[in-house]
């Protein structure tokens, strides 16, 4: 099976220590040509090639030593980050693969947790929508400065010379200089602040309260399509980053299937669900269809929905609950199974990839 990455990645070169491994190399050269060449020298006075070879070393020794510690610095790194990027690129195709597998899973199973609370029979009496905002802005302006500067300076110097009895003159001189100066100016800064706000009118929430039983009240909200499927991409993203992020063959896998998946598993019905909602509100109380709730409770009475059936019509989905605790046996898996196969060694972590 052919891999899906190749190379090596940023995590892996930075463990390398190229610079050590060269620089070892060339002292351990210069180190043993300047041996040969004393040991060449000495066999012309007549010692042994072997004697002034060793004789050397008393001097080059320490250079000897120095280059071979570099060297073993530098290749020790490149072991390290050859055996670091095989792993990761193991544990990237198994990704991969396991994530392949993962988007066939059908839609339905994300929105259906086994700990969901279900209410049946509710009855709309209140029903709100809250679009998602989008603030945009930009400050505009132009600064203006205007710079002074005075300055002075003032010297004098004076010198004499006179004759001493001996027929010879000497001389003496002062000489005074000060300097001073000032600097000023001013700045002057018109600018201008704008803002839009804007309302995504396919991104509304719901907040609805439904009536049970004709004795008790049920409060449910839902995120905006949009809301979840930026939840669902940050914790995507987030996994990513546990494998090392766009540094490691992993992270990056991982992180390309963020498009994939939120359009895969992100919700389709909560604009239509509240529409609907809506128009069974505008309805006499008795002609109000019953509707199946389905979600996670978050206080007394109040759930987040993750789906929901009005009458006898198909479920509506709202929020994939599932879709978290799938995608981490999915990709558990995989990491298992990936550096198993590739080395008897625990699987990159974030302490790895740092």
């Amino acid at each position: 099976m052919s891999s899906i990455v190749s190379g090596v990645s940023s995590a892996a070169r930075s463990m390398r220590k190229r610079g050590m491994l060269v620089w070892g190399i060339i002292i351990l050269l210069i180190w043993l040509a300047c041996s040969l060449g004393f040991a060449a020298l000495m066999v012309q006075t007549g010692a042994d090639f072997l004697s002034g070879f060793v004789f050397g070393q008393t001097i080059g020794f320490i250079f000897f030593l120095l280059g071979l510690i570099l060297f073993l610095i530098g290749f020790f790194a490149e072991l390290k980050a050859s055996r670091f990027n095989r792993r990761d690129i193991a544990q990237a195709n198994a990704l991969h693969h396991r994530l392949v597998e993962f988007a066939q899973t059908p839609r339905q199973v994300m929105y259906s947790v086994p700990d969901d609370v279900s209410v049946s029979g509710a009855r709309i009496i209140e029903i709100e929508r809250h679009f998602d905002q989008q603030t945009e802005g930009a400050i505009t302006g132009a600064m203006e400065t205007s710079m002074r500067m005075f300055a002075t300076s003032f010297g004098a110097s004076s010198s004499s010379t006179y004759a001493t009895g001996d027929d010879t003159a000497r001389s003496f001189g002062t000489s005074v200089s000060t300097t001073s100066g000032s600097l000023s100016g001013t700045t002057i800064a018109n600018l201008s602040l704008s803002q839009t706000t804007r309302a995504n009118l396919m991104g509304d929430a719901l907040f609805a309260v439904f009536e049970v039983d004709g004795n008790d009240t049920y409060r449910v909200v839902s995120m905006s399509a949009p809301g979840v499927r930026d939840w669902m991409a940050e914790m995507i993203t987030a996994v990513s980053e546990y494998y090392g992020g766009q540094a490691t063959h992993s992270g990056g896998v991982v992180a390309a299937w963020v498009p994939t998946l939120t359009q895969n598993y992100g919700p389709q019905d909560v604009s239509y669900a509240t529409d609907r909602l809506k128009a069974l509100a505008a309805r006499p109380y008795e002609d109000r269809d019953e509707v199946l709730l389905s979600g996670t409770t978050i206080g007394r009475n109040a759930m987040i929905a993750t789906h929901m059936r009005i009458g006898e019509a198909a479920p509506l989905e709202l929020l994939p609950a599932a879709f978290p605790s799938a995608l981490g046996a999915a990709l558990g898996t995989a990491s298992a199974g990936a550096v198993g196969a590739a080395v008897a060694a625990h699987a990159i972590g974030p302490a790895e990839t740092r």
